[in-house]
């Protein structure tokens, strides 16, 4: 498996990771590991909108991801004043 060295870590940055891991019952090896596995795993935003436009351009779609968007965040902010009247 391939290594990571990382170096010029502010002390305090160093000794605050130290002490998650601590809290998760892990080495700071382990804790930082996880946590760029979890990073590495993440899917950005960037990477679905580019999925989008690959997908709306073979279907010669003329939604963009921008209005898809939209209708993503329109429907978030309808849910929550549903909520906040009940």
């Amino acid at each position: 498996m391939p290594s990571i060295s990382i170096r010029n870590v502010p002390e305090a940055t160093r000794d605050a990771l130290a002490a998650k891991a601590a809290l998760a019952g892990q080495s700071l090896q382990e804790y930082l590991l996880a946590q760029l596995v979890e990073i590495g795993g993440r899917v950005e935003l960037a990477e679905i909108l580019a999925e989008m436009n690959n997908i709306a351009s073979v279907w010669e779609s003329s939604v963009t991801s921008e209005q898809i968007l939209d209708a993503v965040h329109d429907g978030r902010r309808e849910a929550d004043e549903k909520w906040e009247r009940l």
